[in-house]
């Protein structure tokens, strides 16, 4: 096993520096699983402290390897990987019948940025024309900031409404709709967040069409990211264990000893019905909205004033005892799965629904105001009430 661990830990320090590294001719080949079923697509937008400082992006490429290789995997695991000072590239985990792992560069995209929507579509694309098969995954690795515009949580040049990913000196980001628009034409099994923040409601509602799972974090996400040594495995299992991926992030961070954080997951296909529920509570109720006591709901952020509260904790303070009763009804139904710590960075988790939401007043900002208003869960559970 060593062994092992030698060759693929100096094909990914090749890899990482764009080099090639030759076996000699008599190895076994490097190929791609023939009879691939599933194909995921690890979307790491690296240009950031998270690869760069802490390189959580090498480490997580390294457990993926050692997954593909420990547990057997049958699928094609592809990543387009950004970094610093290096174009982005798409990559593909090979392994040969000797238990041993490379990484193939499948095309280079110089001149792109990652955190333009129109290279993640090209990517999309160019992944399933080269692997065409029954379905496809897609996981996010970056920094997030849920739906809201980027510049609440880093110092950007612009006030542009920009949630996922975090690239170059210029912090570039990508706008949550934008996203959403640029996967509508595909379909994915699930969408992982390795993201920070994006298990709020407004995300999950936006992806609904999009995909059937979403697995998120409302809280921030621990930097070293999921532990891809034991959900690799699970993503391309004939049937994929959603709430044991889940379940591996919590046995990881949660459930040891200390502020570990958060895990969810959401099942897609109930979000409309959840929608619905929440507009009946919310209908008429502006001022009910306006002069509930924001400080006593739980939040999962660290910005004064919160901007993320707990969904079912939100709605609790408007809601009848029916009203109440069909919520709880369709959250169950929403969020199959759930786990958190009881304190995370300071924050005290006494209420956890698994869902984060925002609450409609709380800031005053045009560009928070316009951009939520744009968006779906705004329309179907505000607008015209």
């Amino acid at each position: 096993m060593m062994k092992k661990l030698k060759y693929f830990a100096i094909v990914v320090a090749c890899c990482m520096a764009v080099m090639s590294c030759v076996l000699p001719s008599d190895e076994p080949e490097f190929k791609p699983s023939q009879d691939a079923k599933h194909t995921s697509l690890v979307y790491m937008m690296a240009d950031n402290n998270l690869g760069y400082v802490y390189h959580f992006d090498d480490s997580n490429i390294y457990d993926m390897c050692r997954a593909l290789i420990d547990k057997n995997v049958n699928g094609r695991l592809m990543i387009m990987l950004s970094q610093k000072n290096s174009s982005p590239k798409l990559l593909e985990i090979l392994t040969n019948e000797n238990g041993e792992c490379s990484i193939d560069t499948l095309k280079v995209y110089d001149g792109c940025l990652t955190t333009d929507t129109a290279t993640l579509g090209q990517v999309i694309r160019d992944v399933r024309e080269i692997s065409p098969t029954d379905s496809h995954g897609l996981i996010v690795w970056t920094h997030a900031n849920g739906w809201l515009p980027q510049y609440y949580f880093y110092k950007a040049p612009a006030k542009a409404p920009s949630s996922i990913g975090l690239e170059g000196t210029e912090q570039r980001t990508m706008d949550l709709d934008m996203f959403a628009k640029t996967l509508q034409p595909y379909h994915f099994d699930y969408i992982i967040f390795d993201a920070c923040l994006m298990a709020c409601v407004e995300v999950a509602y936006e992806l609904r069409n999009v995909c059937d799972y979403i697995v998120a974090t409302p809280t921030e996400t621990m930097g070293a990211g999921f532990p891809y040594y034991d959900i690799v495995p699970m993503i391309f299992a004939d049937t994929i264990d959603y709430v044991g991926i889940a379940k591996a992030y919590e046995k990881k961070y949660i459930k040891p000893a200390g502020e570990q954080g958060s895990i969810t997951l959401i099942e897609t296909k109930y979000l409309d019905e959840l929608a619905d529920v929440c507009k009946q509570i919310v209908t008429g109720r502006d001022a009910d909205i306006a002069a509930i006591r924001k400080t006593a709901l739980q939040a999962y952020d660290r910005k004064t004033p919160h901007l993320y509260y707990d969904l079912d904790h939100y709605m609790m303070q408007l809601a009848d005892e029916n009203q109440y009763a069909l919520l709880q009804e369709a959250l169950n139904k929403v969020v199959p799965y759930k786990a958190a710590s009881s304190t995370f960075l300071g924050i005290s988790i006494w209420h956890y629904s698994g869902l984060s939401s925002y609450i409609p007043g709380v800031v005053n900002d045009k560009v928070v105001i316009n951009y939520y208003r744009s968006l779906q869960w705004y329309d179907s559970v505000y607008r015209n009430r």
